[in-house]
């Protein structure tokens, strides 16, 4: 999963809990639960690595 992909996800996850939280949700807690459990484990690879914008 690249940067962008990462990125598009968390925000996506973001309006779930919203709507969940509204009661408008057609997913349910632990369907995201798992959705960001997936996203973390993608996230693991960038924990190390030096932030390649703010060298340039």
């Amino acid at each position: 999963m690249t940067k962008l992909q990462i990125i598009s996800k968390q925000w996506s996850l973001i309006y779930d809990l919203l709507l969940l939280n509204k009661g408008a949700s057609e997913r349910t807690l632990d369907e995201i639960e798992r959705d960001m459990d997936t996203l973390e484990f993608h996230c693991r690879k960038y924990v190390e690595a030096d932030d390649e914008e703010l060298m340039a």
